[in-house]
């Protein structure tokens, strides 16, 4: 393979399935670009796994290894790189930042939503592409080798802290990139949110001429198909008030039932019981 200069790459080791829907992950991707990139892209797919954005004189590569490796769920690989074609293709104002920036900023928004603490960082001059992405899940150590190297103290500092996003290590190494964040205040969220959100404890306000007269007219057309629940919900708006939805339910269930008895329906089901 033809050696290109220093490509930055990352990949997020799972212990456990973190349900990834690698599909919908390249397709937010691909809608990120096209919004910001106004140049435009192009996204390739290698194979069903792994998928190529080419942005001007760019790559970023998203590879989901399958098989995972021996002693993990799932394995996500995430480059960023000079594309193969990169002497002949112009700079997108998009993708002008450095490769390790831009693969720290995948990383980043994908430990959101698929967090884990095993992320590997290298750095390859190989093209990036499928047999790259292979190349690297099959090199990888054995699983208790990566936990020993990643044992290490976690990084402190709040996510949102640029100095904060995880940086590329020497090729090879091994990184813990969660931060050790305090633990939230509850109380104060909790008035915050009691704060925000007042309770509404003054009385509903009256139903309105038409609406209570609507109600009555559902009350008289309830008598007039069954009696005694028509009676009720009649007595029911005269001591405490019209209430139309409780009308209309009622002649709906009501009509719902006549139906079905006149059907035969309902005498079967009595039959049953």
């Amino acid at each position: 393979m033809r050696a290109l200069p220093h490509s930055t790459i990352a990949q997020l080791l799972y212990v456990t399935d973190p349900y990834l829907n690698f599909a919908r992950l390249v397709g937010e991707i691909d809608l990120h670009l096209a919004r910001h990139c106004a140049d435009g892209h192009r996204l390739s797919w290698d194979c069903e796994d792994v998928a190529c954005f080419d942005i001007g004189s760019r790559r970023i590569l998203i590879s989901k290894a399958e098989p995972p490796p021996i002693g993990y769920a799932a394995c996500l690989t995430m480059g960023c790189g000079p594309a193969p074609y990169a002497r002949h293709a112009k700079t997108d104002p998009c993708m002008t930042g450095n490769p390790q920036k831009i693969c720290a900023l995948l990383v980043e928004g994908v430990l959101r939503h698929y967090y884990t603490d095993t992320v590997l960082w290298q750095n390859s001059t190989a093209p990036l592409d499928s047999e790259l992405a292979d190349a690297l899940v099959e090199a990888l150590p054995p699983r208790a080798e990566i936990e020993r190297l990643t044992a290490g103290p976690r990084h402190a500092g709040p996510r949102h802290d640029p100095a904060s996003r995880p940086r590329p290590a020497p090729e090879g190494a091994a990184v813990n990139d969660h931060p050790d964040l305090p633990t939230p205040d509850m109380a104060a969220l909790r008035r915050v949110r009691e704060a925000l959100y007042i309770p509404d404890t003054s009385p509903p306000p009256p139903a309105s001429q038409q609406l209570r007269l609507a109600a009555h007219a559902f009350n008289c057309t309830l008598m007039m198909v069954s009696l005694p629940v028509g009676a009720a919900v009649m007595t029911y708006s005269l001591l405490r008030g019209e209430d139309l939805t409780l009308s209309a339910r009622a002649l709906a269930l009501t009509g719902t039932a006549i139906g079905l008895w006149q059907s035969g329906l309902g005498g079967q089901l009595g039959a049953l019981i």
